[in-house]
């Protein structure tokens, strides 16, 4: 063999192993970069899973604490209206009870002036008939309260009868009504 077939027998047996060897490396690195991209996707992947779910608990805290708030409100709303129907309830019991005390001093007055005259017995019906109608807005006044209510009602009911004496009408409703008002009040 000669010298030139020998020299390219090694320079191409060179130019294989090297490009072998360039390979493997080549091959080697693309291995080592594909698991590195691989760990770097798998980082990214989790740490978007575990950003996602952060966000997906910070939603559900936020619309529970927005529900809390929602039902929150409508309590007090029904809060509210039930009070101003309990007010409105109480108002129209105190309205009819003084309506009511109003006609029996009346009714009394017209009695006690017909004493002696032939009117006197239909003045005391009458007199009788409005007490009556007293003692049921009384009793629906101690149904609605408050006790400060009605103790005062009871005294300006006890001041109508007619063997107690005149005089105690004026102050004894004003103390209903301070009661009543009292009652009444908001919150």
């Amino acid at each position: 063999m000669s010298e030139a077939v020998v020299t390219a027998l090694i320079a191409a047996g060179a130019a294989i192993g090297g490009g072998a060897l360039t390979g493997w490396f080549a091959l080697a690195a693309a291995k080592r970069q594909a698991a590195a991209a691989w760990a770097a996707g798998e980082r990214q992947a989790a740490a978007a899973w575990e950003a996602g779910r952060q966000q997906a608990a910070a939603a559900w805290d936020a619309g529970q604490i927005q529900a809390t708030a929602q039902l929150d409100v409508a309590r007090r709303t029904l809060t509210e209206q039930n009070l101003a129907s309990q007010r409105a309830v109480r108002r129209a019991a105190y309205v009819a009870f003084l309506s009511r005390t109003d006609s029996a001093r009346l009714a009394l007055e017209a009695w006690r002036n017909a004493i002696g005259t032939g009117d006197e017995t239909a003045r005391r019906r009458e007199y009788d008939t409005a007490m009556a109608e007293v003692g049921e807005a009384l009793n629906v006044v101690r149904l609605e309260g408050p006790d400060g209510a009605v103790t005062a009602a009871e005294r300006l009911s006890g001041a109508l009868l007619a063997t107690t004496p005149g005089g105690q009408h004026a102050v004894l409703q004003r103390e209903f009504l301070d009661a009543a008002r009292a009652a009444l009040a908001p919150l």
